[in-house]
């Protein structure tokens, strides 16, 4: 009796790693709670909300105009009435349409009910992705949520979470060869926050996956039409200058090598070399659609010329994807290395996670050879295996 139920005990680490991850996650509800009791309307929610409010009320040709963004303001808390460089609406215009339906909302109920929403998104998304038993997916789940950029993009009611969920259904669709749908569902993540998977298509293109490319780019091709129909030429004028608006602040750019080397030549070149590596580590590692979905989507935080704390949050879909498979030791301690790198965001110190991804898109690159040297590789899962990449290359 006494062996069974020892069998039965998870292992130590997994059990501290997952009583550590809820420790700090229940710090994180914490917070979000009482920002929901004092500030629900102090938060980056607020600008969908205010655009969509300027599109119900002047027509959705008018969402990016700054006078009325600032009218539409007026009425909140004097810290969430602000519309400037670093509060202004640029998301694109399905951000503004999708949350319609909140706009006549209190603050409160309107950051309730999105953060709801974007939880269980969030949650679905790694359940549906991640391997092992149910304790096994928790703990990674808990630990996800426990990583600043995550909790951040949660307490400040962005998007990031939707897009994490969209692009979790695009691997989980093309692994399954269904190219259509995970080219739909990569577009579709492309209309809440195209920064931060703006290099997977090339990354697929690359390695020869050009049928959910294809399927990407006609989905793309439909909603920009309508993007463009719905704004006219003064519109598309007015988010246009809204985002020179935005680019011309430096504080806009927190989490890109930037804050290393400054707002200049050298920080532009840094970001286009490290996209050029990342991209030919894709080509070279092609055969593996896991590394190559996880190449492309590192590669964009790495080459991002605007990137918010939250943004590196998309990095835990590479994570996810790649823990499917055995991993190598160096991959797994890296791997927990980045724990501590994204949690260092928090106190204004993002230099370890900037140097994290580079060492990180090497790993990536070189996990084959590695899981080879230890002599250990098992039978190739589906995220490995050839066949689906043949019949979605030419």
């Amino acid at each position: 009796m006494r062996d069974s139920l020892t069998a039965r005990r998870p292992p130590l680490w997994l059990a501290a790693a997952g009583l550590s991850a809820g420790y700090t996650v229940a710090f994180g509800v914490v917070r979000w709670v009482d920002h929901f009791l004092t500030q629900p309307d102090v938060q980056d929610l607020r600008l969908h909300l205010i655009a969509a409010r300027v599109g119900l009320k002047y027509g959705w040709s008018h969402i990016y105009e700054v006078d009325l963004q600032k009218e539409a303001a007026r009425g909140l808390s004097p810290p969430a009435s602000v519309i400037d460089s670093m509060h202004l609406f640029i998301s694109p215009p399905p951000t503004a349409w999708m949350l319609a339906p909140l706009a006549g909302q209190s603050p409160a109920v309107s950051y309730l009910v999105w953060t709801v929403i974007s939880l269980v998104a969030f949650v679905a998304a790694g359940w549906l992705l991640l391997p092992g038993g149910r304790l096994t997916r928790v703990t990674v789940l808990l630990v996800s949520l426990g990583l600043w950029p995550v909790h951040y993009g949660f307490w400040d009611g962005q998007t990031v979470a939707g897009t994490i969920a969209l692009l979790a259904v695009s691997y989980w669709l093309l692994e399954r060869d269904r190219w259509a749908l995970s080219g739909v569902a990569m577009a579709l993540a492309f209309c809440l926050k195209p920064q931060d998977a703006l290099l997977l298509p090339l990354a697929l293109l690359l390695s020869g996956r050009w049928r959910p490319v294809a399927a990407f780019a006609v989905t793309g091709a439909v909603i920009v039409a309508t993007w463009a129909a719905s704004l006219g030429p003064a519109g598309i004028a007015s988010w246009l200058n809204d985002i020179s608006i935005i680019r011309s602040n430096p504080y806009n750019s927190p989490l890109t090598y930037s804050f290393i080397v400054g707002h200049n030549a050298a920080a532009t070149g840094l970001e286009l070399a490290l996209a050029f590596i990342a991209l030919g580590l894709v080509w070279y590692r092609r055969d593996r659609l896991d590394l190559v979905f996880s190449l492309g989507l590192v590669a964009t935080t790495m080459s991002a010329s605007y990137l918010h704390e939250f943004d590196v949050a998309i990095l835990v879909v590479a994570a996810w994807i790649v823990m499917r498979t055995r991993l190598s030791l160096p991959m797994r301690i890296w791997l927990v290395a980045g724990i501590p790198a994204a949690q260092f965001i928090a106190i204004g110190l993002p230099i370890p996670m900037l140097l994290w991804q580079p060492i990180w898109m090497a790993l990536l690159g070189l996990e084959p050879w590695m899981r080879r040297r230890e002599g250990t590789i098992a039978v190739p899962r589906e995220s490995e295996r050839p066949l689906a990449l043949d019949s979605s290359r030419s």
